[in-house]
């Protein structure tokens, strides 16, 4: 029997924290040659916990909201139905638009780090950056999914601006 599988948040999170474990190991083995990598190292080991954090909290909001559309949440009585769901929907879309500037945040660290990095440290970096791009990419899926009905929603369309920025960060080479 096959384990249960992680919502596609969840799994983009987990996959965010181990990007951003590569990313703190290679700031690390550049830690004598660069005196920015401490710093570097400790702020991808902060992203790295922050995307389980928000991970965390996507699984909850992701199962609350799966609960309300199989009508398995009873509105109180002065709440009508929708505005449950509404809500749960604006919950679970809160999450995948942290994990998706966290994602883009990561991207920008990596590529600062490939750039001191040594050896093969910059091919890790570069490819922990692509990683956490397509994170980015995926969770700003989610935000869309979760608003389905609010294309005006200025989360959707920071969203989207993350993404942007992650493909600005990016080398041009890859």
């Amino acid at each position: 029997m096959q384990p249960e599988s992680p919502s596609a948040g969840a799994l983009s999170a987990q996959t965010l924290a181990r990007a951003a474990w590569l990313v703190a190991d290679v700031a690390r083995r550049a830690c004598d040659e660069w005196d920015g990598a401490e710093p570097a190292r400790a702020q991808a080991l902060a992203l790295g916990r922050r995307a389980l954090a928000l991970g965390t909290i996507n699984e909850a909001a992701y199962r609350g909201a799966v609960a309300a559309l199989g009508g398995e949440l009873v509105p109180e009585p002065a709440e009508p139905r929708d505005h449950v769901l509404g809500d749960m929907l604006d919950r679970a879309a809160e999450a995948p638009l942290a994990l998706t500037t966290t994602a883009v945040d990561l991207v920008v660290l990596a590529v600062r780090v490939g750039e001191h990095a040594l050896d093969q440290g910059e091919a890790d970096a570069v490819a922990a950056a692509l990683v956490a791009a397509g994170v980015a990419r995926a969770t700003t899926h989610l935000v869309a999914v979760n608003l389905v009905t609010r294309d005006d929603d200025p989360r959707l369309h920071q969203a989207r601006g993350e993404v942007a920025r992650a493909a600005r960060a990016l080398p041009d080479d890859v």
